[in-house]
């Protein structure tokens, strides 16, 4: 078993995990582990010809990339994989980890859990819950831009609204294709049908989940996470 812990991000597209969890690792020295990234890392030099094979099943890494770039969900066997690799990586350091945007099905929870619960014990998992209404989810997804070198979102604000290149690295700023407006419809009526239930099962499962109310600026957002972390032990 680990030493460190393990620390899951949830909630809606749009609901400020990701700027939370790079505050959060950054505050707690944490390994953070983003699954859009690590898909999109994945995807980005994909060709049409290229397969992972496992447990007898086919994936076609354009298909997957397709279903991504559409805001369905990528298939439960092929993330559960690459999210796998990457746990297992990230642990070599003897950091806690952060996870954000991952798990996103009970599938998922299901192929991941037995492997998550090799390394930890149930005590050493919390799960944050970021609450935002599905109002609020859609406005931050349609302002959303990003950089097109490092992917840092680029928060909108009064003070930003102008901005053409990402303060951070100097790269042009553009639109995510997953945040395209029928887009974000998909995304969102998929994490109600089929992500929130994860928050059962994983209650069912005896892992700690804490809700968090994901509305307000991001400072105070981010301290009432750090509230809930520190309660935690990290």
């Amino acid at each position: 078993m680990s030493n460190g812990k393990l620390v899951i991000l949830f909630g809606s597209p749009g609901s400020g995990k990701g700027t939370q969890a790079l505050l959060l690792a950054d505050k707690k020295k944490m390994t953070h582990l983003e699954a859009s990234k690590i898909l999109e890392k994945k995807f980005i030099k994909a060709k049409s010809e290229d397969v992972v094979k496992l447990d007898g099943t086919e994936y076609s890494l354009k298909e997957q990339e397709r279903r991504w770039r559409e805001g369905l969900l990528v298939e439960d066997g092929f993330v559960a994989h690459v999210m796998k690799e990457s746990v297992e990586a990230a642990r070599e350091d003897g950091l806690s980890v952060l996870v954000d945007g991952y798990p996103r099905t009970v599938g998922q929870v299901e192929l991941a859990l037995p492997f998550i619960l090799s390394l930890y014990k149930v005590s050493d998992i919390l799960v944050i819950y970021l609450e935002v209404g599905e109002e609020e989810s859609f406005k931050r997804n349609s302002n959303r831009r990003v950089c097109s070198l490092m992917r840092h979102s680029i928060i909108n604000l009064p003070e930003t609204k102008d901005l053409t290149v990402c303060p951070v690295d100097g790269s042009s700023l553009e639109k995510r294709t997953l945040d395209k407006p029928e887009t974000i419809k998909v995304r969102l009526k998929n994490f109600r049908k089929k992500t929130l239930p994860v928050i059962d099962y994983l209650e069912s499962q005896k892992i700690q989940v804490s809700r968090i109310d994901g509305v307000g600026s991001i400072s105070d957002v981010f301290f009432r996470i750090l509230k809930e972390a520190e309660k935690f032990g990290i």
